[in-house]
């Protein structure tokens, strides 16, 4: 199983400079009133103003509802407080404007980075799990177990969708998706709450909507609700899924855009479609073994009203799975299958069992609250390590500053680039000259396999760096640079916007912010 540390190597970071972004959103709701609604917010943002600032400031919003809802209720039974729900349907939809206004600032600052794409989606990764228990808390699901299966379907249907983009270089949102229809059905969910409130939905269907030839009439609406979102993702979402990918993948209509590498040529294999989908069965174990734990007699943890602490735990350890496939996709590497995570889960899953073998509890109820306890610490932990390690890594290779953009920039009134570009000294060295496959007749992404498989002596990040990885000076980006390629670089043709000798051009990076601090202290802007 591939470690973070594995895909940032420089050999992976220079796949980086092939980066294009890449996404089909098919929803009418999107395109016709959604779309509209994200520019003209995006537009309103201040130039100066970064994109993962707008991505972290929208999260953020979810995390403070979370916080509420937890204090407020923390066993899940729902509450009568018009206020939590309101200001939670509120904070949801702003962090859905700021999920999609994040990117229109990107393009327009000129500053789109593959990071922003990691960032934006390590987000929406925390996201998904955390969303879906105020879900479960607004419809008073308790201790039912529509109340993990409601989280459980949240967490796959975003995997899917990444998973799929792993293998198709394109992120495909449908007619019905989640980041648009999903999400303005919870906020539709919580904003009815705040109305009726928690109580609502513990109503027969009969009591609640009348007569529904459909629906048995001793259904109870939140259970109504859970049944509607799964059948929706196993009917609508999961099945393209499953087909985009096999269909790109199958022989020999289609190449897929990641593969991995040979072992014997310099060439690229496609990944075998069986393959392909076996690499959906961590995500299938790690659900499964959550249920394992939660909904075993044996454990104490509904009972004790501690799912939001687990749920919290789950959203760590599937936002490190799903952003290692994130991080996979971009540097075009092997597939991460985090068997290892699954581990924590493993453990309590299997010792509030074991009486069921005729085996003596070695998991207590006092016992299994400090685990979870212990648990929470180290999930954070080796959360933070392994995000400050890809923004290092990535801030550090891109020449570019996680939360901050140079300004003025493109989106300045009367900015105006030098000609030719600025100056980018630490192009990186090309490892090969990319080979393109392009026997897709309709237009499909080709794919780029690289030549030979030298391996260099240098390594990256370097050593030591000068400052924080999430603000890294222009001379800690260049340090592990030949000064003499840069120098090279410079004088033959750098200035000219290609890149130098064994370069190749970037791009959807910010080239302005690159020639910041240069050694000739060239002008990158100047503003009428």
């Amino acid at each position: 199983m591939p470690s973070v540390s594995h895909y940032l190597d420089l050999g992976h970071l220079r796949r980086l400079d092939e980066y294009k972004y890449s996404a089909v959103d098919k929803s009418p709701i999107s395109r016709f009133i959604m779309r509209h609604w994200w520019t003209w917010f995006a537009e309103l943002m201040p130039a100066w103003l970064a994109p993962n600032a707008i991505t972290l400031i929208g999260f953020s919003a979810v995390l403070l509802n979370f916080v509420c809802v937890a204090l407020v209720c923390p066993r899940l039974e729902g509450s009568e407080s018009a206020w939590l729900w309101a200001s939670c349907a509120a904070g949801l939809f702003f962090y859905q404007t700021m999920d999609n206004a994040d990117g229109k600032q990107a393009r327009r600052t000129g500053t789109s980075s593959p990071m922003g794409e990691l960032f934006d989606h390590g987000c929406d990764a925390l996201n998904t799990p955390l969303s879906a228990l105020i879900q479960v808390a607004a419809m008073g699901l308790g201790r039912s177990p529509l109340s993990l299966l409601c989280i459980i379907i949240a967490c796959l249907s975003f995997f899917a969708s990444t998973w799929e983009e792993y293998h198709t270089g394109t992120l495909f949102l449908g007619f019905v998706n989640g980041p648009v229809e999903g999400i303005l059905i919870a906020v539709g969910i919580l904003a009815w709450t705040a109305i009726k409130g928690s109580s609502w939905w513990s109503l027969p269907v009969e009591d609640a909507l009348g007569s529904v030839f459909f629906l048995p009439s001793s259904w109870r609406m939140n259970r109504v609700v859970v049944i509607f979102l799964t059948v929706a993702f196993l009917a609508l979402h999961l099945p393209p899924c499953l087909y985009n990918v096999y269909t790109l993948l199958s022989p020999p209509s289609r190449r897929a855009l990641t593969t991995r590498p040979a072992q014997s040529s310099g060439r690229l294999n496609a990944t075998p479609p069986l393959e392909a989908f076996g690499q959906l069965l961590p995500i299938a174990a790690f659900c499964g073994l959550c249920a394992l734990w939660v909904f075993s007699p044996r454990s104490a943890i509904r009972d004790a009203g501690r799912m939001a602490e687990l749920v919290v735990v789950v959203a760590l350890l599937y936002g490190q799975m799903t952003s290692k496939v994130i991080l996979a996709q971009l540097t075009k590497g092997l597939f991460p299958h985090s068997w290892a995570l699954l581990v924590p889960l493993a453990v309590p899953a299997a010792l509030v069992n074991l009486p069921y073998l005729g085996l003596p509890t070695l998991l207590p109820a006092r016992l299994e609250a400090w685990y979870l306890h212990a648990l929470l610490l180290l999930s954070l932990v080796a959360y933070a390590l392994s995000a400050q390690a890809v923004l290092g890594a990535f801030c550090g290779y891109l020449g570019i500053r996680a939360l901050h953009i140079p300004y003025p920039n493109a989106a300045c009134a009367g900015y105006v680039a030098l000609a030719g570009g600025p100056a980018r000294a630490h192009q990186s060295p090309a490892i090969g000259a990319p080979v393109v496959h392009d026997d897709d007749s309709d237009g499909a992404a080709a794919v780029g396999a690289w030549q030979g498989q030298a391996r260099e002596a240098e390594t990256y990040p370097p050593q030591a760096m000068s400052s924080s990885p999430l603000r890294p000076g222009p001379s800690s980006a260049r340090a592990w640079l030949d000064p003499a390629h840069a120098l090279r670089t410079l004088r033959e043709g750098a200035l000219g916007g290609e890149a130098g000798e064994g370069g190749r051009k970037r791009s959807n990076t910010s080239e302005r912010e690159r020639g910041v601090g240069m050694a000739e202290g060239r002008r990158v802007a100047r503003v009428e």
